[in-house]
């Protein structure tokens, strides 16, 4: 994993822990900055608490390395 990607993903970790809807918005904001441009969400202008948890999930997954053996046979 890419030192990048885990600074994304510390900084995931402390927006999902805040609670003030603007700080988090500006937070993923940020994030988003950092992702490669292929990867980057087009953002909307009004974005709720639980919606910006879901494009943080999102971005987890799309950075995180594949975990291998979790698929039954």
């Amino acid at each position: 994993m890419h030192a990048n990607n885990r600074e994304i993903l510390n900084l995931i970790s402390k927006c999902r822990e805040m609670r003030d809807v603007s700080k988090k918005t500006k937070l993923l904001e940020y994030i988003n900055q950092m992702l490669p441009t292929e990867s980057r969400i087009r953002l909307p202008s009004l974005i709720t608490g639980d919606g910006i948890d879901n494009l943080l999930s999102w971005i987890e997954v799309k950075i995180s390395p594949p975990i291998y053996g979790l698929a039954t046979p």
